[in-house]
């Protein structure tokens, strides 16, 4: 989805520049037994309790990245509809096989151009050579976040729908978009785990290059956890980082295995979808990217800058309207 306002931070749910351990461990956070999760937070540890849902709410029976990509490859088309946000004619697809019926979204924008001033770029108008807008890099930002452990993107594939190549990816029933969230002014439980997500996200949008990190791409689930979508305009060939200033702090794992990726991984997962040149400029903005948290390690130290990820300690307001 695409709106004007672009996303460096979620405004109003804490600020991540102050290198303070408080910030990532949380101010009177909860601790022991408190801090486990509820018990209406339940299935999929992987998924910090959300399960993908068909059209009427009830959890699918599989819920595997394997699985998932094999029901949207496989699924029979029942109908489709426009979704009223965005400039790349994304459209919201049900799904059906054996009767079991799956929203997706589905789209198949290729936009390409020379040497432009894109406006999206931290409002910079910074200067592309060469400028794409892709189906592709949906794909591609899913396999990346793979490969970092994050699944933080939605399970999403190539898929030809009547006649159109695109990309056709799960839809999350039961969230809600940060914008919103901003504009209801709904304040998350724990600030602190909060921030976590954000830092995670930050670090996420500058290794995938991503030109539209904006309110509407953040979707939010009934655990307050962050999902990233829309990544057609990331990638690209160009080395620099977008957003360096919010790189502060990253979880721990994480960390690991951003050191961890190296060039021959990245090219055996993602040269169906990447270029050469493209799957370079990632890696020298995960060399980038490795220097930065470093150089926080090395001035403020290890225990200020990583963190463990928190898990959910209340459902979302929105779970059950």
């Amino acid at each position: 989805m695409r709106f004007t306002r672009v996303m460096l931070i979620a405004a109003g749910a804490g600020v991540l520049t102050a290198a303070s351990i408080s910030w990532s461990q949380g101010i009177e956070a909860p601790t022991g037994a408190e801090a486990s999760t509820p018990a209406s937070v339940t299935g999929s540890d992987r998924y910090e309790g959300y399960l993908f849902l068909d059209v009427d709410g009830k959890p699918l029976p599989f819920q595997s990245d394997e699985e998932i990509e094999e029901y949207l490859r496989t699924a029979s088309v029942e109908s489709q509809e426009k979704i009223p946000v965005g400039v790349t004619r994304p459209r919201r697809v049900l799904l059906d096989r054996d009767g079991l019926r799956v929203h997706s979204v589905f789209k198949h924008v290729v936009d390409e151009k020379k040497m432009v001033r894109d406006p999206t770029a931290t409002g910079r108008g910074k200067l592309y050579i060469n400028w794409k807008d892709s189906y592709v890099y949906d794909v591609a930002a899913y396999h990346v976040d793979r490969l970092l452990g994050l699944d933080r993107v939605p399970p999403i594939v190539l898929r030809r729908v009547k006649g159109k190549e695109g990309s056709l990816q799960i839809w999350l029933e039961g969230t809600i978009t940060e914008k919103t969230r901003q504009d209801e002014q709904i304040k998350p439980p724990e600030i602190a785990r909060f921030n976590q997500q954000n830092s995670t996200m930050q670090l996420f949008n500058n290794l995938v290059a991503n030109r539209d990190a904006n309110l509407g791409n953040t979707l939010i689930d009934g655990n307050w956890r962050l999902w990233y979508i829309d990544c057609t305009r990331c990638f690209g060939n160009s080395p620099d980082l977008l957003y360096p200033d919010a790189i502060t702090h990253c979880d721990r794992e994480v960390w690991q295995a951003l050191k961890e990726l190296d060039r021959s991984a990245a090219k055996q997962v993602l040269s169906p979808f990447l270029g050469p040149a493209e799957i370079d400029a990632l890696i020298k903005r995960r060399d980038q990217l490795v220097d930065i948290l470093q150089a926080r390690i090395d001035e403020w130290g290890e225990q200020v800058v990583l963190f463990d990820q928190r898990p959910p300690t209340d459902t979302a307001p929105w779970i059950g309207e």
